[in-house]
């Protein structure tokens, strides 16, 4: 398949046009948005949106979300938009926020993952939402990469992983965010999340008074929970090498546990790096390190692009040094436990 590629500074309307009409004929476009690149088709097209399993190689029983472009759409989506949640959507739409409602009959079990819930978002980037409006469709959009892969942040890492399998992908540049939305179950009195992302916990207790966090949020479902939410299932975000999540302790003791496994890999002739910030980088001496930033915020918007590139590297174990769950740093936390598939040291 010839996989067309536009960089929408330079081909904004043919771009759009083009994947518009791609979605509207049953295809699959990558195209940004503020969290990660997404790999989007028309969510009501039963066949289109299972092109989208087929072409990630995707568990079918792992919901996708919708996307919109107007508040009103929602309506054809879900059964009912209780008044606290439409209070957290008039502030956090458009943005990095996913809404967990109802959904009506007519939303197909494909796009769903067999639930009788429906994921929605309204993007906060214009191009995103341009090309919702152009297709006229709503559009159901995973990230877009290989099932269990880092999530792209740049359209390069989506032609890593697609080209020559989908006719289009939109250049938009780098994501602002670089982690999925944050996925809040809205149906009850107190909102749950089951995915941090871009808009934290603290943020909408500010808004709603009270939040609460799925214990699936840093742990594994347990056997037979149906996950609501993309990203609870499975082992998620990994690169080729092998990756480790140091957690819990003071900062020196936590440091001392990722040395004693990084000098044992090395002896045992595994290149190996350590993820860390910048602030500690003295703890870990000589040893090969990556600075992800020096604070949270950077560390998302670094994270999977970091990882794509050791894989580039030939790395083969990556160390990473755990952070507070505080604001972002629970999303960060949440994806650096699911690259590691748990492993804890």
């Amino acid at each position: 398949m010839k996989t067309e590629i536009f960089d929408l500074k330079t081909e904004y309307d043919k771009g759009l046009e083009t994947a518009a009409k791609a979605i509207a004929d049953g295809k699959l476009v990558g195209f940004p948005t503020e969290t990660v690149y997404g790999l989007g088709a028309d969510a009501m097209n039963e066949e289109a949106v299972r092109s989208i399993y087929l072409a990630k190689g995707r568990p079918s029983n792992n919901p996708l979300i919708v996307h919109i472009y107007k508040f009103e759409q929602l309506d054809a989506l879900v059964s009912e938009v209780p008044e606290k949640a439409e209070k957290l959507l008039r502030v956090f739409w458009p943005g990095p926020f996913t809404a967990v409602l109802n959904k009506k009959p007519e939303v197909n079990d494909t796009v769903s993952g067999g639930l009788k819930t429906v994921a929605v978002r309204m993007p906060a980037h214009a191009m995103a939402r341009e090309l919702i409006k152009r297709s006229g469709k709503l559009i159901a959009a995973p990230s877009a990469n290989l099932s269990g892969k880092p999530s792209p942040t740049t359209a390069q890492h989506v032609i890593d992983d697609f080209m020559g399998k989908i006719p289009v992908i939109l250049d938009g540049g780098s994501a602002d965010v670089g982690l999925e939305s944050t996925v809040c179950d809205l149906r009850g009195d107190v909102p749950i999340v089951l995915r941090p992302g871009g808009v934290t916990a603290e943020m909408i207790r500010s808004v709603a008074g009270d939040v609460m966090i799925s214990p699936g949020v840093l742990e594994e479902l347990k056997e037979g929970e149906k996950a609501l939410s993309p990203g609870m299932l499975y082992k998620h975000y990994s690169p080729k090498a092998e990756v480790f999540l140091a957690m819990g302790g003071e900062e020196k003791e936590l440091a001392g546990r990722i040395n004693i496994l990084y000098d044992k890999c090395i002896k045992e002739g595994r290149k190996s790096e350590i993820f860390c910030m910048e602030a500690s980088r003295s703890l870990y001496g000589e040893r090969n390190c990556r600075l992800l930033g020096k604070n949270a915020e950077e560390i998302a918007a670094s994270l999977f692009s970091e990882l794509r590139l050791a894989d580039e590297r030939g790395v083969e174990v990556v160390l990473f040094e755990g952070l507070s769950t505080d604001g972002i740093g629970l999303a960060v936390m949440n994806r650096m436990i699911r690259a590691a598939g748990f492993k804890l040291i």
